[in-house]
C-alpha cells in the first residue's frame, strides 16, 4: 500500500512540477519582453534628447550664414562668404549656454579656426566624413571621457566629463555652395541628468508592468490550472469507474464461459446419462435379461460422460488458473482421431481429419475449440449413414484459423438454417436445441465465430473461425 501512495504521489506532482514550469516560463518570456521593449524605447528617447541640441545649433548657424549673406551683398548665386566672415558668424553662435569649444574644418575635413588653443588640433574622423557626405548631421555624446582626449591640460587637471561632440555640414543659405564642417564641443553633464533620470523612469515602470503582467499571468494560469485539475480530477474518476466497470465485464464474461462450458457439459451428458438410467431402471426391475450389447452400450455411455467430464474441468481448471502455454493442431487431431475414429469405423464411416499438425495456438483457445469441434464431429457422425464420410479441415492465415467438418449426410432443411444457432432448435428426434447455441457462444468467447456453410451437395458444413492467440478479456471488451 505505501508503494501505491508513493506512484501516486508521484504521479500528482509531475503535473504540478510541469505547470510550476510552464509558469515560470512564461514569466520569464514576459519579463524578458518587457525588458526589450524598455530598451529600445530607451535608446529611441536618448537618440532625441541627443539629437535635440545639434537640431538647434544647426538652425542657428544657418541663421547667422544667412545674416552675413545678407550683409556681405552678394549679388551672383555662384558668391559665397569668406571664410572669415563664415567663422564670425560661428563665434555668434558659440555663446549658446553649453557650447565650450568650436571648430571650423574645411571642405577637405582639415582644420582651419579654432576657439580655442588648447584644443587638440585634429583633422574630421573617416565616420564623420562619410556621414556628412550624406547630408547628416553628426552628434556624438560620451557621458564619460577624459578631458585630455580633446584639451590639452595638465596631468592633475585631467578628469572625466560627459561631452557632446556635434559636427554640422556649412552651406550657403540657397544650398549651393558647401562652406565646410563646424564642430561643436558643449558640456553633456545635462544631457547625463536626462539620461539617468529616463533610465530611472523606464526600470521603475518596467518593473511595475512586469509585477503587475506577472500577477495578472499568474493569476490567469492558477484559475486555468485549477479548472484543468478539476476536469483532470473527473476524468480520473471517470476512469475509474469504467475500469471497475471493465473489471465487472470481464468477470461477467469469464462467468459467461464457464457457463457456457458447464452447459455444454450437460448437453454432452444427457443421452448416455438417459441410456445409464435405463439399464439402472432395468436392474432395479428385476430384469436380468440384459445382453452383453446393451452392457457394453452402458460401459460406453459412462466413459464417454467421464471423458467429457475430464475435458470440461481442464478448460475450467485452465480458465481458473490463469496459465497460458502453447499447443499444436496435431494435438487436436490426436484428440479428435481417439474419440470417434473407432465410431467410424464401426459403422464403415471415412474420418478424416487435415491441416498442418504443427500450427500453434494457445491452450485457452485449443481447449474450447476441442469443445467446439468434437460437438460439430459428434453431430456429423449422427447425420451420417454407415458407409459415409466425415471430413475436419484446418487452415491458417497466421494469426487467425478456421476449422471446417462437412459431412456426407442429408444436411440441414433450408427451413431450419436461419434459426440452427438458436436455443430450443433441433432437428434431431430427441434433441435438446441447445447443442449448437452453446457453441456458438464458446465461439464468440475467443473471439471466434461459427456458421453454416451453404454447399452445391447434400451434406452439411460448419465452419468455426478464431484467433490463434487469445486477447485480454480487458481487450475484447
Amino acid at each position: 500500500m505505501r508503494r501505491n501512495d508513493d506512484e501516486s504521489l508521484g504521479e500528482s506532482g509531475r503535473p504540478m512540477t510541469l505547470g510550476l514550469g510552464v509558469l515560470f516560463g512564461l514569466l520569464i518570456v514576459f519579463a524578458t519582453v518587457v525588458t526589450l521593449v524598455t530598451f529600445s524605447v530607451r535608446d529611441d528617447i536618448r537618440s532625441q534628447l541627443r539629437d535635440v541640441d545639434s537640431h538647434v545649433l544647426n538652425l542657428l548657424v544657418r541663421n547667422e550664414i544667412a545674416q552675413v549673406e545678407r550683409d556681405a551683398n552678394l549679388v551672383f548665386e555662384f558668391e559665397a562668404i569668406g571664410e572669415i566672415e563664415l567663422w564670425g558668424a560661428l563665434l555668434e553662435t558659440a555663446s549658446v549656454e553649453g557650447v565650450f569649444a568650436v571648430q571650423l574644418f574645411d571642405a577637405n575635413g582639415e582644420l582651419s579656426q579654432s576657439s580655442s588653443g588648447s584644443l587638440i588640433e585634429r583633422n574630421l574622423p573617416e565616420q564623420v566624413l562619410a556621414e556628412l557626405a550624406e547630408g547628416e548631421l553628426s552628434s556624438q555624446f560620451s557621458p564619460d571621457v577624459w578631458l585630455s582626449d580633446f584639451v590639452d591640460v595638465d596631468f592633475a587637471a585631467d578628469r572625466l566629463v560627459a561631452v557632446s561632440d556635434i559636427y554640422l555640414p556649412l552651406r550657403s543659405s540657397d544650398g549651393a555652395v558647401s562652406l565646410g564642417t563646424a564642430r561643436y564641443l558643449m558640456d553633456g553633464s545635462s544631457l547625463a541628468r536626462q539620461f539617468a533620470v529616463l533610465d530611472q523612469r523606464l526600470m521603475r515602470q518596467a518593473a511595475v508592468a512586469v509585477g503587475l503582467g506577472g500577477l495578472a499571468i499568474f493569476v490567469l494560469f492558477w484559475l486555468a490550472w485549477r479548472r484543468l485539475s478539476e476536469a483532470n480530477a473527473r476524468v480520473l474518476r471517470h476512469a475509474a469507474r469504467l475500469k471497475r466497470a471493465n473489471a465487472e465485464l470481464a468477470m461477467l464474461a469469464r462467468t459467461s464461459a464457464v457457463g457456457s462450458v458447464t452447459a455444454h457439459l450437460i448437453h454432452g451428458i444427457k443421452n448416455p446419462l438417459a441410456g445409464l438410467r435405463q439399464v439402472v431402471s432395468a436392474r432395479r426391475a428385476g430384469d436380468t435379461t440384459l445382453d452383453e450389447e446393451e452392457w457394453r452400450g452402458a460401459s460406453e455411455a459412462a466413459e464417454r460422460m467421464q471423458r467429457m467430464v475430464e475435458e470440461v474441468v481442464a478448460v475450467l481448471q485452465d480458465a481458473s488458473s490463469g496459465l497460458s502455454y502453447e499447443t499444436h493442431a496435431s494435438d487436436l487431431f490426436d484428440a479428435l482421431e481417439s474419440r470417434f475414429a473407432a465410431k467410424a469405423a464401426a459403422r464403415s464411416i471415412a474420418f478424416t481429419v487435415t491441416g498442418p499438425g504443427d500450427l500453434a495456438m494457445d491452450n485457452s483457445v485449443s481447449s474450447i475449440v476441442s469443445l467446439v469441434v468434437s460437438n460439430l464431429v459428434k453431430n456429423a457422425l449422427e447425420a451420417t449413414p454407415d458407409g459415409g464420410w466425415v471430413l475436419v479441415e484446418l487452415a491458417s492465415d497466421g494469426e487467425s484459423a478456421s476449422l471446417i467438418v462437412s459431412d456426407s449426410g442429408k444436411g440441414v432443411q433450408p427451413s431450419l438454417r436461419d434459426r440452427l444457432f438458436a436455443p430450443m432448435n433441433s432437428g434431431k428426434s430427441g434433441g435438446a436445441g441447445i447443442g449448437l447455441a452453446i457453441s456458438s457462444q464458446l465461439a464468440r468467447h475467443i473471439g471466434g465465430s461459427l456458421r453454416y456453410v451453404d454447399t452445391d451437395y447434400s451434406g452439411a458444413v460448419f465452419e468455426l473461425a478464431f484467433c490463434l492467440r487469445e486477447k485480454p478479456l480487458e481487450e475484447g471488451l
